[in-house]
């Protein structure tokens, strides 16, 4: 079995393309140029270009009978135009590649920001897509792309719809989280009572690999934790601990997230302390959101367990920053 990855030099790409190689597979993974390729996991064919080259793309798919289109834009303060050029164009791009290449299945890594804020606790993949960003926004486009590709029996598709991930080599998640407590101090919306899922990369690289290989799944959707419900303060609090930092929670009340962002920012760079950028009204009204999704799907239909709880992993890995 031959795989084409994008994004492998990236956090879950890299872990993907590890596994794959361990377990037999031919990996070629997609590099952005300008990258060190020591960095690329050893077996890795490297393919060097961009989304926007679709010509490297079908060189990238060919041969391969899966492909796995991890690559996205993250970054939420880019301008919209281009976080929709990269992850939904670019979606299409890929998908088109696969297609010309022959490929039998693409996995679609997607996102639970397609939920937005407003769904309801528990929410599974019936629940209609409500994005409150234009990383949700563009997570939606490029999974409306690819099921069209499927539904036209261009190729099989499975979108994998991932929450907050953790783990090594994270760059993003885990570095800012510490960043923040490390400065001694959090925002406790609403209490911290709204429930925030996490899930470990080994998990979604577990899911990723089962949806290549679980027929029944082409044409799916699949959330994908760590299955736990937990709320802001309990991972605020454990986290603290595996830090060994002490953590001044400020309460803020959901009526008072306007204001009280304002107000904590400006206190915040007048302290000099971390994480002032992050204390915008929308990510402190984000926190009242219950970000709990239900994984019954992905546990009947592919036989997906999570292996790792955040009480033993997230700690072990904290303990790194120490």
């Amino acid at each position: 079995m031959k795989a084409f990855v994008t994004g492998v030099t990236g956090f879950v790409g890299g872990h993907l393309a590890e596994r794959l190689l361990q377990e037999g597979w031919e990996v070629r993974g997609l590099v952005r140029p300008g990258r060190d390729l020591s960095t690329l996991p050893p077996g890795v064919e490297p393919v060097v270009g961009t989304l926007e080259q679709p010509e490297t793309l079908r060189a990238g798919c060919q041969s391969c009978s899966v492909v796995f289109h991890v690559a996205a834009e993250l970054d939420a303060t880019v301008p919209r135009e281009q976080m929709l050029r990269v992850n939904v164009a670019g979606t299409e791009n890929v998908l088109r590649a696969a297609v010309d290449a022959g490929a039998r299945r693409m996995v679609f890594t997607s996102s639970v920001a397609v939920y937005g804020e407003s769904a309801p606790e528990g929410a599974d993949e019936s629940t209609p897509p409500r994005p409150s960003g234009a990383y949700g926004e563009s997570k939606v486009l490029a999974e409306q792309v690819c099921f069209q590709y499927h539904s036209r029996g261009w190729v099989e598709v499975v979108a994998l719809r991932p929450c907050f991930i953790y783990g090594p080599r994270d760059r993003h998640f885990t570095p800012n989280a510490v960043r923040v407590l490390r400065g001694g101090w959090f925002p406790m919306v609403g209490g911290g009572r709204a429930p925030l899922d996490l899930v470990h990369v080994d998990d979604v690289v577990q899911a990723h690999i089962l949806a290549a290989s679980h027929l029944e799944a082409a044409g799916r959707a699949y959330n994908v934790t760590d299955g736990a419900r937990r709320s802001v303060r309990e991972l605020v609090r454990l986290a603290a601990q595996a830090l060994g930092v002490r953590v001044r929670e400020i309460p803020v009340p959901g009526w008072a997230v306007g204001p009280a962002a304002a107000l904590l920012r400006i206190a915040a760079r007048l302290a000099r302390a971390p994480g002032a950028e992050m204390l915008s009204a929308a990510n402190l009204r984000a926190m009242l959101a219950p970000h709990h999704f239900s994984i019954a799907r992905a546990r009947a239909e592919l036989g997906y367990e999570p292996r790792h709880r955040a009480e033993e992993a997230l700690p072990q890995l904290l303990s790194t920053y120490r």
